[in-house]
């Protein structure tokens, strides 16, 4: 294998020869096949001469014309060969044609030559020059030729007609040679132009290619300085979730290495931390299910606590997901004041609930006459202080409701509760409160309700008890109907539907945040912590349900709670 390749070495560098021109390359190198060609035969000629003149097979006369073109031919080819590979290829080809018309002119005797034995042999030379000179060069080699045949008919002293019949014989041979030759110039123009545009196009290509290159070096730098220079977490996350980018800041909070960070799959990448089971649940499920994407979710890691934002990147032409992008953001101090904040809520009313309560004792006995009797004017001051303290235990009892809900400690009991019960309760402690208002409270009950489900008779209760108090809070006029039914085999449903003023629509994604009231006045005129909706929202949620609303300005508004049976 290497010989031949060694020998093709050698032969490639005996024919090419370099050019800054193609199609002078193309026709030098040509030309050395050529001469290699015609240099071989030559001397196979020669040598069968020589043969035969020693053998004396022939007469010495013939063999001596053949003998002598051949030794000229192999004399005159090696000359042309050094021309056509350091001088001039054009000059090389035009003195191999006439080197060819001279050798066919020895190689044989006039007489036998004209008459025809090696007539045919003038028609190389026109073959040739249509080749490597082109189309036009058939032609005037066809010319030459035939002056050749006619001197030399001449020469021998024949009849000037002997030559016209090759002459003429040889014109459709030029004819092909010469279309053929303008063929191939043709395709070659076409082909130069092909590839004159294709160069063209490459170089366009390759400039807009280097343009869009250097956008994107100058994009992807200022993304990373911009990146770099976030004070928050960063990591991104591939469509297979492995990260793929990780800003220093997220290094910092973590207290690792960027290194350990980046190229790793998910499950690895919350193993790099000290997260919590929970917390790495958490993080999983917020990038492997986009549908449950929420803000501000969460996480403990380590000894800090780490606000989760999850945000999807779309590839807008094909509508798919082509990455997520995760934003760390240390909330630490914020979670110790929310703590301090619920501790100190929960200590206050489980301290208020005390004197509250002996507060209520002590009216009551007095209402009750124990220490002496009262006047009329006496009880109605008692009612009153009953009123109001029975409204701060209803405030402290929501208070310590949603400290222990913000601590986790507010667990939800399953146990039998009968339904028509829900709705018995809820008027034994609502009918005062609305009839006092001037208000209807209307109930209504699917007669496909089972008798029985399971649940926290306590939580449901309050649950209806707070979301038909803040109904009665903002109606003024009309009323509220309660309806208990069932959505489906699996479901049942609590609409509370009042006449009341109404929520604007860009306030109801709020109205279950803790301590809200979407508007001021309303704080004023009736009251409370805003602490009614938020528990709802909570023990909802609790029970692995959800929470509607409907809300018309001056309607009224309507709360659905779906449970599960």
């Amino acid at each position: 294998m290497a010989s031949n390749n060694r020998v093709q070495i050698i032969l490639n560098s005996f024919l090419e020869v370099s050019s800054v021109d193609p199609d002078d390359a193309r026709r030098r190198r040509l030309l050395n096949i050529i001469l290699a060609t015609t240099g071989i035969i030559s001397l196979l000629l020669a040598l069968a001469t020589l043969f035969i003149i020693v053998a004396k097979i022939t007469q010495y006369q013939d063999s001596i014309f053949i003998l002598i073109a051949s030794f000229v031919s192999l004399f005159g080819l090696i000359i042309i060969y050094v021309i056509n590979r350091y001088k001039s290829g054009t000059l090389a080809i035009n003195l191999f044609l006439f080197l060819l018309m001279i050798v066919i002119t020895l190689a044989d005797d006039p007489i036998r030559l004209v008459n025809g034995r090696s007539l045919y042999l003038f028609i190389l030379p026109i073959i040739i020059a249509g080749v490597l000179l082109g189309s036009k060069a058939a032609f005037i080699f066809y010319g030459l030729s035939s002056i050749e045949i006619i001197i030399l008919t001449r020469y021998v002293e024949l009849e000037p007609t002997e030559s016209m019949i090759p002459i003429i014989s040889f014109l459709l041979p030029t004819t092909i040679i010469w279309l053929s030759a303008r063929s191939l110039e043709q395709a070659l123009r076409d082909l130069r132009t092909i590839n004159t545009d294709l160069d063209k196009l490459v170089a366009e290509r390759t400039h807009a290619l280097a343009e869009s290159l250097t956008r994107e070096h100058i994009e992807a730098g200022r993304n990373q300085a911009i990146l770099n220079s976030i004070a928050d977490g960063v990591v991104v996350f591939n469509a297979d979730n492995i990260s793929i980018l990780v800003n220093p800041a997220l290094s910092q909070l973590t207290e690792t290495p960027v290194k350990n960070m980046t190229g790793i799959a998910l499950y690895e990448f919350v193993q790099t931390g000290e997260l919590s089971p929970a917390s790495r649940g958490t993080i999983i499920g917020l990038i492997e299910h986009p549908e449950k994407i929420e803000a501000g979710v969460r996480v403990e890691w380590g000894k800090k606590t780490l606000s989760v934002s999850i945000a999807r990147v779309q590839d807008t032409t094909i509508n798919e997901n082509i990455g997520t992008v995760a934003v760390f953001r240390d909330v630490t101090r914020e979670a110790e004041l929310e703590k301090m904040k619920n501790t100190f809520v929960a200590i206050v009313s489980h301290e208020l609930r005390t004197p509250l309560n002996a507060i209520m004792g002590h009216v009551e006995m007095l209402k009750e006459s124990i220490f002496g009797s009262i006047n009329e004017k006496q009880s109605a001051v008692l009612e009153r202080i009953m009123v109001n303290t029975r409204r701060l235990l209803a405030m402290v009892g929501d208070l310590l409701d949603e400290a222990q809900m913000k601590a986790g400690k507010l667990s939800i009991q399953k146990q039998p509760v009968v339904t028509t019960s829900l709705l018995e309760n809820l008027h034994n402690t609502m009918d005062k409160i609305a009839k006092d208002k001037g208000l209807y409270l209307t109930d209504e009950f699917d007669p496909n309700m089972p008798e029985i489900i399971t649940g926290d008779s306590k939580r449901l209760q309050q649950i209806l008890v707070n979301l038909v108090s803040n109904s009665v809070k903002f109606t003024e006029k009309g009323g509220i109907h309660i309806r208990i039914l069932r959505s489906d085999k699996d479901h049942w449903t609590i609409e509370v539907i009042d006449t009341g003023s109404g929520i604007p629509d860009q306030e109801i994604p709020r109205i279950f945040e803790t301590f809200l009231q979407f508007e001021s006045f309303t704080t004023r005129q009736h009251g409370g912590f805003g602490l009614g909706l938020s528990i709802v929202k909570q023990l909802v949620e609790l029970m692995n349900s959800e929470i509607t609303v409907k809300s018309e300005l001056d309607k009224g508004s309507t709360f659905t709670v779906t449970l599960p049976l």
